[in-house]
């Protein structure tokens, strides 16, 4: 159901990746930004939020040293905490900015999901709860990825999927926009931190990026672009801190499709004996909410999997592990898909020769080579220094015993040892 407003009232819908809560700060700095932008629109405002960067990836390494297989209620009951503790904060921060916001629980969202508790499918959105929020607080702040399953239970929807939870909150709101701000300028033709020649692109339709997620491109959560397709909305991607200019970003809507290079680097590599093994076990493992990548090698039939995903051992125990192999894939604007695999520190490197192959305008003419010129210094990647405020630093290396020096016998007077 999606609820009716007047045009000029329909709730702005943002949404704020880790990288924006990089420091306390930052949530300062939503603070200000959520309050201007609602001064500016007069209109209601949900601001979803993501957990501290880092801190997930740091929750999911504390469990995995607990436990190789964890029930999937406990893995949704701790992966999730991140987003909670980003609600409280924020809310605490519009309160000091004297915007007073209202924090709200994935109870109240209005999101209905079921399947597994870590991730589980979106399958319905309602309004009542949120807009009855709104009524009574002009800015929700509500945890991104998270719905309620039948029973009530908080659910996650899976890993990098605070996008899907906004964009149906735009949805089920009537809303005819989500902005979703992250660390990149937008939709890019390759990953930045890796190809710093990656063109940010202006526009692209829905099927353009919704094919280069579901081929492993961190862009647009592949879920949350089919909610805004059947809704009509448009998402706008954009960098945060954001400085307002028109031309910056991208918007996904009607466009183009784009070629894109795609570096699985979170994925690791399995071979299988046979394709139909390979199909078989890819096809139980979409059905557990994964996104995984069929492809095959000059001798072998391969898959790409998520690496460390809970319950993924169970399928592949009859596959073998490419290990230090890395998955790269180039997606053409034909919609055409070539892989290759390399080793796991040239990922980068031939991520860089192949998009050179689709722009070569990004070459650095300055060379007679034809190849990419030397790259500047990549854009790191923030982590939070507040990302262990759950579980606490992770423990230091394990010191070798150094043997203590063996007792100095000392004559009765002055002079040197013996």
């Amino acid at each position: 159901m999606t609820a009716r407003h007047a045009p000029d009232s329909r709730p702005l819908v943002l949404k704020f990746g880790g990288s924006a809560f990089a420091d306390l700060d930052g949530y300062h700095r939503v603070a200000r930004y959520a309050v201007r932008r609602r001064a500016e629109a007069k209109r209601p405002l949900v601001v979803v939020v993501s957990a501290m960067s880092g801190t997930t990836d740091r929750l999911q390494r504390t469990l995995d040293a607990l436990a190789a297989d964890p029930p999937a209620r406990a893995a949704a009951m701790l992966l999730t905490a991140g987003e909670t503790v980003s609600v409280a904060l924020l809310a605490a921060a519009l309160d000091a900015a004297g915007a007073p916001g209202c924090p709200l629980p994935a109870a109240a969202t209005g999101l209905i999901a079921e399947g597994p508790g870590d991730r589980a499918e979106l399958v319905s959105a309602s309004p009542e709860t949120l807009s009855g929020a709104l009524a009574d607080c002009p800015i929700a702040v509500v945890p991104g990825g998270q719905a309620v399953d039948a029973a009530g239970r908080t659910v996650m929807l899976g890993r990098n999927s605070s996008d899907l939870s906004a964009v149906a909150t735009a949805a089920t709101l009537g809303a005819d926009t989500c902005e979703l701000f992250s660390d990149v300028p937008g939709v890019c033709t390759a990953d930045p931190y890796l190809v710093p020649e990656a063109r940010t692109l202006t526009r692209i339709s829905y099927e353009g990026v919704r094919r280069m997620s579901r081929h492993g491109a961190r862009v647009v959560h592949e879920g949350a672009v089919d909610w805004a397709e059947r809704a009509g909305v448009r998402l706008l991607c954009r960098p945060f801190p954001w400085s307002g200019a028109p031309e910056g970003g991208t918007a996904v809507g009607t466009g183009p499709a784009a070629a894109a290079v795609v570096v699985h680097k979170d994925s690791d590599v399995w071979s299988f004996r046979s394709g139909r093994e390979r199909r078989s076990v890819g096809g139980r493992l979409r059905a557990e909410g994964l996104t995984v990548t069929e492809f095959d090698t000059a001798d072998a039939a391969c898959l790409a999997v998520p690496a460390g995903a809970r319950g993924t051992a169970r399928y592949v125990r009859t596959a073998r592990l490419l290990d230090g192999l890395c998955l790269v894939t180039t997606l053409g604007a034909d919609g055409r898909a070539e892989h290759v695999v390399v080793p796991r520190p040239e990922a980068a490197a031939e991520a860089r020769r192949r998009h050179l192959l689709l722009y070569p305008d990004t070459a650095d003419t300055s060379g007679t080579s034809g190849a990419p010129g030397p790259a500047g210094p990549a854009p790191v990647k923030i982590r939070s220094a507040h990302s262990d405020v759950l579980v606490g630093p992770p423990p230091a290396p394990a010191q070798v015993p150094v043997p203590a020096p063996a007792p100095t016998r000392r004559s009765d007077g002055p002079g040197p040892s013996r």
